[in-house]
């Protein structure tokens, strides 16, 4: 291997260690996915963009992050299950466990 090749795989080496390593999506996050996911399709609403509270969001990439997004993500399904409960909808998926 040239000296190159070797460096070229250290680097890659250290940035699979240092990205992409944040925390897992908090359960609150995965449950507002989930119902925003439901609601869109219930509304006929254009999907949400969820990204950021999906596995590889940037809510998962520091302990800060992620702290704020689970706050945001339990507020989000209880505003989503007031929303469907006033409109009617049933979703399960919206459900306080």
């Amino acid at each position: 291997m040239s000296p190159r090749g070797g460096l070229a795989g250290a680097c890659l080496l250290l940035a699979g260690l240092f990205c992409g390593c944040g925390e897992a999506p908090s359960e609150a996050c995965r449950a507002y996915v989930a119902c925003q996911q439901a609601y869109d399709e219930a509304t006929g609403a254009a999907p949400a963009d969820v990204t950021q509270y999906e596995a590889g969001g940037a809510c998962w990439d520091s302990g800060a992050n992620a702290s704020a997004c689970s706050e945001d993500c339990e507020a989000g399904v209880a505003a989503l299950r007031d929303a469907a409960l006033s409109e009617g909808i049933d979703l399960p998926a919206c459900q306080a466990p």
